[in-house]
């Protein structure tokens, strides 16, 4: 790991620039001393998405393994340790979104054009919505067909195909409707799906999650569209941000998180607009402070959006600090990893927990056959199974262990090689 203030220019962004998308070239091909200079990568962006990767890893842990049958996320039925395990985990799908809409900020500051970030888009978002429809929903399953899921690479994606007809337009512009979004879209949360007759699935992907049966199929609307526009749009606008000095963009970060808490803060203890959940104090200070987080993530609420990216605008700062001074060398070396192949991380770490879950509940001698039904991950309930908390935590450092070496594997391999499905993966 480089540990000084300079940022790293890495081989994997070179290998993605060189890359042919779809038979067409992503750089052009000008002489040498013709091209722009290039711009240094920002390490911790890419650090700060292996965070999240990490995070999201103890959830779906967490999903397979824990022994609890409650809402984890409830305050009512859940408890202080597991709600936070739950709740951390809610930065994971704002950071992931918003950070893809910061990376196509600097990759247009690298030199390429809108025509080709487009192309990248659409066909980038194209995929990641296919995958999670299906291939997420077999990876929880092991079933066909499986239960089709409107999930986090879904938005992603379609969020991302929404950003590529945004992009011609001047980076506060998309700023501004992102921010737009974000702020008055709760107006929308009285307006019923019913509202709109036979096209009322099409409400249900922008705004509403809701579980659809068509023709035998489940279809189940996880992460309502709408919303997450906005994020990636904001996130967007924050690439230019990022893009600053160093000590500049650590000031700025941290200033915007520390605002966007203190804003969620007041929204939340004055009953303020912008989440359907209303605060209602508890009968003791952990229920009140699960109630005061207990925020509306399908879709997710104006409250939703300030508390998760305020913490993420704060985590992002320190990941700057830490590379700026060369500090934490060997955790932001892992971090690293996660974070250049997030992709294939997701798809790995679900192989890995299923079969793991599947090979358990057989050596229990329980009812393993419900791991092999559409929605396993979702609707599962076996008696006797799983762990509490300390062994759902070290599940889930075992998994991040069998799954860091393929990972480092596949960094490098996408550093060597300029094959274009490379940077689809």
């Amino acid at each position: 790991m480089l540990s000084t203030t300079e940022q790293r220019t890495t081989p994997v962004l070179d290998a993605l620039e060189k890359t042919p998308i779809i038979g067409h070239s992503v750089r052009e091909s000008e002489p040498e001393l013709q091209r722009p200079p290039r711009r240094p990568r920002v390490e911790s962006i890419d650090l700060l998405r292996g965070l999240i990767m990490v995070i999201m890893a103890v959830d779906h842990t967490r999903d397979f393994f824990s022994n609890s049958t409650v809402d984890p996320g409830s305050p009512i039925g859940s408890w202080g340790a597991l709600f936070a395990t739950r709740w951390i985990t809610h930065i994971c799908a704002p950071g992931f979104v918003a950070l893809a809409g910061t990376s196509i900020y600097l990759q247009r500051q690298r030199g390429k054009s809108v025509q080709q970030i487009q192309r990248f888009l659409l066909t980038r978002g194209l995929w990641l919505a296919f995958f999670d429809l299906v291939g997420f929903g077999f990876l929880i399953s092991f079933s066909l067909p499986p239960l089709f899921t409107a999930g986090p690479l879904w938005v992603a994606g379609f969020s991302m195909i929404a950003l590529a007809f945004l992009l011609p337009l001047p980076t506060r512009i998309v700023g501004a409707i992102g921010a737009a979004i974000l702020l008055l879209h709760n107006l929308l949360d009285q307006v019923p799906a019913s509202a709109f007759g036979h096209a009322s699935i099409l409400w249900d992907l922008l705004h509403q999650q809701t579980l659809v049966h068509i023709h035998g199929l489940m279809f189940f609307i996880i992460y309502p569209l709408l919303p997450w526009i906005g994020i990636i749009s904001v996130g967007y606008a924050l690439g230019a941000l990022l893009s600053a000095s160093p000590a500049r963009r650590q000031r700025l970060a941290a200033l915007l998180g520390t605002s966007s808490l203190v804003v969620f803060c007041i929204l939340r203890a004055s009953h303020g607009y912008g989440d359907s959940r209303s605060f209602l104090p508890g009968r003791d200070t952990t229920r009140s402070a699960m109630t005061f987080f207990d925020l509306q993530k399908y879709p997710p609420s104006l409250h939703y959006v300030l508390a998760t990216g305020g913490v993420l605008l704060l985590l992002f700062a320190l990941l700057d600090l830490s590379v700026s001074r060369g500090i934490l060398s060997r955790p932001r070396a892992v971090l690293d990893v996660y974070g250049r192949v997030p992709f294939f991380f997701f798809a790995l770490h679900l192989l890995v927990l299923h079969i793991a879950a599947l090979l358990l509940a057989m050596t229990e001698h329980l009812d393993w056959y419900q791991w092999l039904m559409p929605g396993a991950l979702l609707f599962h309930n076996i008696p006797g199974w799983g762990f509490g908390l300390p062994g759902v935590y070290a599940a889930w450092l075992v998994v991040l262990l069998v799954t860091y070496w393929p990972c480092l594997w596949f960094g490098q391999l996408k550093a060597r090689r300029r094959n274009w499905w490379l940077s689809y993966l």
